[in-house]
């Protein structure tokens, strides 16, 4: 009866995952095209048609874009923690269970998960699309800041992190 009863609840368990991966998936959606949306808009507002572009309100966007941004990457550091807990959870049960077929499958990836954390794509979007913000803003006042030594500063930058993340 108790293994009847962990097993149900390891079924619910692996089903709680699979919403949770979802509704995760389905919020990057939302954020993803949010931003598009977005950087369409600051496209237009941008657009030369003879008249000044108005400072604030591109920088008002830009930066209201950004600040989104930074919501898309908390919720996905709060679904990361909340999976994890739930994963706990499931390999408590495998224990109970006599049997680890997620455990056994996680283990399998444990070479690339160090890799896959660092360079996942819904880790890395929300920083890129801010990275463009910036780079978009920068642009609209060329005068003020070389891109030129941005783009630089930002390849030497992300040449050095990916020297420790190879461990050289």
């Amino acid at each position: 009866m108790a293994s009847e009863l962990s097993f149900e609840l390891y079924k619910l368990m692996v089903e709680e995952v699979r919403e949770a991966r979802r509704a995760r998936r389905e919020l990057s959606n939302v954020f993803m095209s949010l931003n598009l949306a977005g950087v369409g808009a600051l496209g237009f507002l941008a657009k030369e048609n003879g008249a000044r572009l108005n400072p604030a309100l591109f920088l008002w966007c830009a930066f209201a874009l950004a600040l989104t941004c930074m919501v898309w990457r908390t919720s996905n550091a709060y679904y990361t923690h909340m999976l994890a807990a739930k994963y706990k959870t499931i390999y408590a049960l495998e224990d109970k269970l006599g049997v680890s077929p997620i455990r056994d499958e996680w283990e399998a990836l444990h070479g690339k998960r160090a890799l896959m954390k660092w360079f996942s794509l819904e880790r890395f979007m929300p920083l890129l699309f801010i990275l463009g913000y910036a780079v978009f803003v920068v642009v609209q006042w060329g005068g003020l800041i070389d891109p030129w030594a941005v783009a630089h500063a930002v390849q030497n930058g992300v040449s050095g992190l990916w020297r420790r993340v190879a461990g050289q």
